[in-house]
């Protein structure tokens, strides 16, 4: 099949500025209102709007400056627009209102606003220019097809409050496992960030990736539900504790049986509820593909979600069906708000059928919406190579590692200053390399 089947006539924007409080808070919002937009990504490090820009090719970018080291820095990503035909909005701090002319010489620059801006105001001249962009390049190459796609990213101080982070596809094989426990792993054991992994898959996966046992499992939480039984179904890799789903079916239908009768206490979602007692800033639930309570109590728990699915035309179907679950399937109460939902698009390769904009796209012309793309993870055989032999595969696989410090750039943008504090160091915890034969 051709890369797109179906071209939307919605504007893919990345959003670019220093600081969370800045692009989710402000600039995002008028984008999330206007129908004309995806938003495809955010950046509140420069590290992050690079990547973001050569491998993801947004069609408008809407950056405030003081994201750069210096204007030379923004000058150059700038120009790297023109490669696809992209276009950007900048804005200027007060500070540098004196660079307006330099920008406003770039070929790609449409527009140039000194803060403090009206973000609407923002959004309207952004499409514009996109809208003439498109019909700029459509006059040139009519049968030119739209490249790459979007991520996303992050930064700043402090985390409050717990996320608990659903990481779910409808599809099998797509990599959930392997993305909920790497990011587990990633938080507690590289930046000590207090984690609970929850592995729910018959069988879990996690005793096997993480040398952990099968045995204690939530068995002991259900024969005893409350607080006080909690501990005892623990596992601890390194900093990571782990909470893994009865390797019996017998056990595992037990569960779902007393689940089916509420959400209370002696549910999955009450033995979730128990687990939030203040100790933890991240829950991840690896949460299986059949459509029971284990995936249902698991998204009512949820205050986030991660979609994964890797680019081929089925997964875009089970990608479209979770979507339709997450925002309709469920009673108004239970839903997630759509900017908690976030798609990974894992096993990517160069011959994928579909690029990340175009399975946006896709999503976006039969759903109405999709979701910002918080990372593109790339095929590696290295990562099943080291999940073989124990070993967690971020820290292995660099393009994989890449991948999910992507999403904790998306999910914990406050802890952007320790990881750029980190960068080029490795952690204590990191096992000797290993050759893969």
């Amino acid at each position: 099949m051709s890369e797109i089947s179906y071209q939307t006539n919605k504007v893919s924007v990345l959003l670019a500025g220093a600081g969370h409080e800045l692009v989710y808070y402000q600039m995002q919002p008028p984008l999330l209102s206007d129908a004309r937009f995806i938003v495809a990504g955010h950046a509140t490090q420069w590290q992050v709007l690079e990547n973001n820009v050569n491998d993801l090719h947004p069609e408008l970018l809407i950056v405030q400056t003081d994201i750069a080291p210096d204007p030379e820095a923004m000058k150059r990503l700038l120009q790297r627009l023109s490669a696809w035909n992209g276009v950007a909005i900048v804005v200027l701090p007060l500070g540098q209102k004196d660079l307006r002319g330099a920008y406003e010489g770039l070929n790609m620059v449409r527009g140039v606003f000194v803060a403090p801006v009206n973000w609407t105001e923002i959004a309207q001249a952004g499409y514009g220019a996109a809208m003439t962009a498109r019909a700029n390049m459509s006059q040139t190459a009519p049968m030119q097809q739209a490249v790459a796609g979007p991520v996303v990213g992050g930064s700043a101080a402090f985390i409050t409050g717990t996320k608990r982070i659903a990481v779910l596809s409808h599809a099998g094989g797509t990599g959930c496992s392997t993305v909920a426990e790497n990011l587990a792993y990633e938080l507690a054991a590289r930046l000590s960030i207090k984690t609970l992994l929850v592995s729910m898959g018959l069988p879990p996966s996690a005793p096997p990736h993480l040398r952990l046992r099968y045995l204690p499992n939530l068995t002991e939480y259900f024969d005893r539900a409350g607080k006080a039984s909690f501990q005892a179904a623990l596992q601890r890799r390194e900093n990571l504790e782990v909470l893994v789903a009865p390797e019996s079916s017998v056990e595992y239908m037990k569960i779902l049986e007393s689940s089916s009768r509420g959400t209370g206490e002696g549910s999955i979602n009450g033995m979730l509820i128990d687990s939030e007692d203040g100790r933890y800033a991240a829950i991840v639930m690896d949460v299986p593909s059949s459509e029971d309570l284990w995936m249902a109590h698991s998204i009512i728990f949820a205050n986030y979600a991660l979609i994964v699915a890797r680019p081929t035309l089925a997964d875009l179907a089970a990608t479209r069906h979770t979507l339709n679950l997450l925002l309709s399937g469920l009673k108004s109460e239970k839903r997630l708000a759509r900017e908690s939902i976030y798609l990974v698009l894992n096993q990517f390769t160069d011959r994928s059928g579909f690029t990340a904009r175009s399975f946006q796209d896709e999503l976006a012309g039969t759903v109405g919406w999709a979701p910002p793309i918080a990372a593109v993870i790339p095929y590696d055989l290295a990562v099943t190579q080291a999940q073989d032999q124990g070993i967690p595969p971020v820290t292995r696989v660099d393009g994989f590692a890449r991948g999910i410090r992507s999403l904790i750039g998306v999910l914990f943008p406050n802890v952007g200053s320790l990881e750029s504090s980190n960068a080029g160091q490795r952690s204590v915890l990191r096992l000797p390399k290993i050759r893969f034969t």
